[in-house]
């Protein structure tokens, strides 16, 4: 009775990372559900000698430990550890990845992918008609068509969905009209994130595009992952002329950086982060190696602020962080932590991953979001942050789970 209960448990836990995986996109609330179900579930599965056993020799699950643990840490040196623990308690769903590793079916892992890639477009759809003027929806109109989240978080979810179209549309030994489709999704995606004005997004579909498709391509030839590679630049070229919003963000964004650097103007977009980044360096200087601690970082941001550079205050004060991870981990737990956050980054790339889409999916998701960091520190915002640690949980899954009696019993079905 004992083994049927965990193998009903297990079975519905893997259907809800379906469902998460579907509402990331969707909605925020049923996210949210979803994942303290999952957690929930896990933790009632039981067999957790077996579990830990497997977890000591996962790799990514012991770099997010780390990076989780020296920001714990952190508190004991925080001018306010309350707010810092407060601020950890989004980490909680880095768990998703161990969670993954230990309890996922190994055939659930496309129904997950798929699930995001549903999500992703239907909440297209509804992008595309109200960048058409058909409808408002919320904050949501032509000029920013961002649906169900801020625009910010919304192009990083839009080109993660494009990168795993990419990725898909690139595997060898697809029929012709499988890759067609494949193609029309990727074509779908990529155009709701040029009309949408989060660059933080583009610039991470741009660049992880220009890395992964040679990289995917070179299994196959040399010359196919030239030809890949020039391709992508042709149509990357061609979107810049065509599509009048992603060409107009970009002018804009050298624009604003030029004026920051070279006229000391700040009262922009982009000259508001440089802002935060000059007070963000002083920071770092005066304690390189362990930070400040997570909690008490914007508080001496402003004092700072305040007392060196006060002709900043007018457009940097506002700031509720650094919009951009690196500075914002070097900041809150110094180089230390820096450290910590590159070496989880490496293992989501470098894996080791159970099979060559796993591999895949781990080098597009660890480049999209080293670019993404530039832009904005996804790692502590709900949504982006969810679904990192799905995509990476997929693939630094093993290809076979520990032997608890749940995968025991799971194995007798297949």
């Amino acid at each position: 009775m004992r083994e049927e209960t965990r193998q009903r448990l297990n079975g519905l836990l893997n259907q809800l990372v379906v469902v998460l995986a579907f509402s990331i996109p969707v909605y925020r609330k049923w996210a949210s559900i979803a994942a303290a179900l999952i957690m929930v579930l896990w933790l009632a599965e039981g067999g957790f000698s077996d579990k830990l056993a497997a977890l000591r020799r996962h790799r990514l699950t012991l770099a997010i430990l780390a990076f989780i643990g020296f920001a714990a840490l952190s508190l004991a040196w925080s001018a306010d550890p309350l707010a810092g623990l407060r601020y950890l308690g989004k980490y909680r769903y880095l768990l998703i990845v161990p969670i993954l590793a230990t309890s996922l079916e190994a055939d659930f892992r496309r129904r997950v992918e798929n699930a995001f890639l549903v999500g992703t477009s239907l909440s297209l759809v509804v992008s595309y008609a109200v960048f058409a003027g058909l409808f408002r929806l919320r904050d949501a109109f032509p000029g920013n068509p961002a649906p169900t989240m801020s625009h910010l978080d919304y192009s990083m979810v839009l080109a993660v969905a494009g990168l795993i179209a990419l990725a898909r549309c690139l595997e060898g030994g697809l029929p012709a009209g499988h890759q067609l489709a494949w193609a029309a999704l990727v074509a779908f995606v990529v155009g709701g994130l040029l009309i949408n004005i989060g660059r933080s997004g583009q610039v991470a579909f741009v660049g992880a595009a220009l890395v992964v498709t040679p990289l995917y391509l070179l299994e196959r030839s040399r010359r196919a992952a030239a030809a890949g590679l020039v391709a992508v630049v042709v149509l990357l070229a061609g979107a810049y002329v065509a599509v009048a919003p992603f060409r107009g963000r970009v002018v804009d964004g050298v624009q604003e950086l030029e004026a920051a650097a070279l006229a000391g103007r700040y009262d922009s977009n982009q000259g508001k982060r440089i802002a935060g980044a000059i007070v963000a360096l002083d920071m770092v200087r005066e304690r390189p190696v362990l930070g400040t601690g997570v909690g008490g970082t914007m508080e001496r941001f402003r004092e700072l602020l305040a007392e060196r550079h006060p002709e900043l205050q007018a457009v940097a004060s506002w700031l509720p962080h650094f919009h951009n991870q690196y500075l914002q981990t070097v900041v809150e737990t110094g180089l230390i932590g820096l450290a910590t956050l590159l070496a989880m980054m490496a293992v989501v790339a470098l894996g080791p991953h159970a099979s060559p889409h796993g591999r895949r999916l781990g080098v597009l998701l660890a480049v999209s979001y080293l670019l993404g960091f530039l832009g904005d520190p996804f790692l502590r915002k709900q949504l982006p942050l969810v679904l990192f640690a799905t995509i990476a949980g997929l693939a630094a899954s093993p290809a076979a789970r520990p032997a608890t009696p749940t995968s025991a019993a799971g194995s007798d079905r297949h």
